[in-house]
């Protein structure tokens, strides 16, 4: 009878650990991609929401323009609450710390909710309120609306006790009331611009009113097992309908 050789235990140490360094490698690669898939998907709903917020803001002031000759000042009036809350440049006070808070480099994202040009400038529009003239459509900080995010930057609507997101599909949503409930990591600051102003005809000869105001839309959020904060930032420019001809 032939006996056959066996492998030793050196042999089988030896594959055990490439086969080990193998799947270490094979997980390692996996859970790079799904983070990686994670984090795209996180900052594509971000900028679906940065895009309705801006979208928002053209509407305003478009509504504005179209509502000039008739007697509506809805618009008027919602575009005056954020262009009120915009950080004048051109006052004496305006100093490097507020062009530094324009620069948005926060090391956290906690950090902005303590910043107060954050609590006294800040504020967010609901989209689904622009269009009822029972609903607040600008909310500010005041009150608890405004968060750090906890997943990605979204605004979060409820309904008796029923939370859900702004990309979320929700059945009978035509005769269901849902109330904006938190805007989770994204905010705007309206900035006025300094060196354009004019003569505003109708008052007193010394007032001016600003060209254009430009409105940073800002985001921040801690991605997949991410330390440090992910940060979408933009800014759209609107001219100011009270001096459109």
């Amino acid at each position: 009878m032939k006996y056959r050789k066996g492998d030793t235990l050196i042999e089988v140490m030896l594959a055990v650990g490439i086969f080990s360094m193998i799947a270490v490698a094979i997980v390692s690669v996996m859970s790079e991609g799904t983070s990686s898939a994670q984090t795209a998907l996180e900052t594509t709903l971000t900028r679906e929401e940065i895009d309705t917020q801006a979208e928002a803001l053209r509407f305003i002031q478009t509504s504005y323009i179209a509502d000039r000759n008739s007697a509506s000042e809805k618009y008027q009036k919602i575009w005056e609450t954020i262009t009120g809350r915009a950080i004048d440049l051109s006052e004496p006070n305006a100093n490097a710390e507020q062009n530094a808070f324009l620069q948005f480099s926060p090391s956290s994202c906690g950090e902005l909710y303590g910043d107060k040009w954050v609590q006294d400038k800040a504020f967010i529009i609901d989209p689904r309120a622009l269009g009822d003239n029972e609903k607040e459509a600008v909310r500010t900080f005041s009150g608890d609306v405004f968060k750090e995010a906890t997943t990605y930057p979204r605004l979060i609507y409820a309904s008796n006790g029923t939370i859900e997101n702004s990309n979320s599909l929700v059945e009978d949503k035509d005769t269901t009331e849902y109330n904006l409930y938190q805007a989770e990591g994204i905010y705007i600051i309206g900035v006025k611009d300094p060196g354009n102003t004019r003569k505003i005809d109708n008052l007193d000869s010394g007032a001016t009113q600003s060209a254009y105001y430009d409105f940073y839309i800002r985001a921040c959020w801690y991605g997949s097992d991410a330390n440090e904060p992910s940060t979408i930032s933009t800014v759209i420019r609107l001219f100011d309908p009270a001096i459109m001809e």
